[in-house]
């Protein structure tokens, strides 16, 4: 028996679950940070993660991610190109020498702002830079709102899943540097620039929604009764089945 389920889960805010539901999944930027003995890269990638836990291990993900969630099959994730992340080692030289071989890759495209310059990269650099996009700490500094929460904390406990677009995507920066998202306000010119890729999914590959309490079921079934066309009857009872709570689940599973 797999140590692993066959489900992967993201958490989120309530709002944002509930346009997950209404329309689906969309790409963001998030802040990432590689660190090794002495270098260390830091910069955004579009992206939506998910994580490859079993309910049993999901109560300090919720604590970090938010207590609303949505399970969907592995089925779904390997048909559309998810693939879990590679972690390494912060201590270890093959990270360095990783973060070396990739820092010329990352200071041009840096440098380069007009996307039709990409086309030029021939394919076996566009292929190393993508590695880069796929690669996280096995442990570090965790940081929320700016404030570091963990100085330690172990990254790799989350089992990562990623949705990454492509990286010759039309109108899309397969990176951005870190400088470039630090406000909220330029985070959201970039992530406009990726608004018109969603992650879809039909309503056979979701296997569980979660809400904070017994209070909320009833209004996540009415959502669901709202959006009228993304779901039939038959679904919406279906699904209605599979809903659980962020406080049943830490209580007894």
């Amino acid at each position: 028996m797999s140590l692993y389920p066959d489900i992967l889960f993201h958490f989120t805010k309530k709002e944002f679950l509930y346009e997950i539901l209404r329309d689906t999944f969309r790409i963001s930027y998030a802040r990432e940070k590689i660190i090794g003995p002495n270098e260390y890269r830091e910069f955004a990638v579009p992206m939506v993660s998910f994580c490859d836990l079993k309910l049993s291990e999901l109560k300090i993900h919720m604590e970090k991610y938010g207590s609303y969630g949505i399970g969907l099959t592995k089925e779904w994730a390997n048909r559309n190109g998810l693939s879990p992340v590679m972690y390494i080692n912060r201590n270890a030289q093959i990270t360095d020498d990783l973060l070396g071989g990739l820092s010329g890759v990352y200071a041009h495209m840096n440098k380069i702002n007009d996307l039709a310059e990409l086309e030029k990269l021939n394919t076996s650099y566009v292929n190393i830079m993508n590695t880069y996009r796929y690669i996280k700490n096995y442990e570090g500094e965790l940081k929320r709102n700016g404030k570091v929460q963990d100085e330690n904390f172990r990254f790799a406990d989350e089992r990562e899943w990623r949705y990454v677009p492509k990286l010759r995507t039309e109108g899309v920066n397969p990176f951005v540097a870190i400088s470039k998202i630090k406000t909220k306000k330029k985070k959201e010119f970039y992530n406009k620039k990726v608004s018109h890729i969603k992650l879809s999914f039909q309503p056979d590959d979701i296997k569980y929604l979660i809400v904070e309490n017994d209070h909320e079921i009833g209004n996540l079934i009415e959502h669901l009764e709202s959006v009228k066309g993304r779901f039939d009857r038959a679904t919406k009872n279906r699904l209605a089945s599979r809903i659980l709570t962020s406080e049943r689940i830490n209580k007894d599973i």
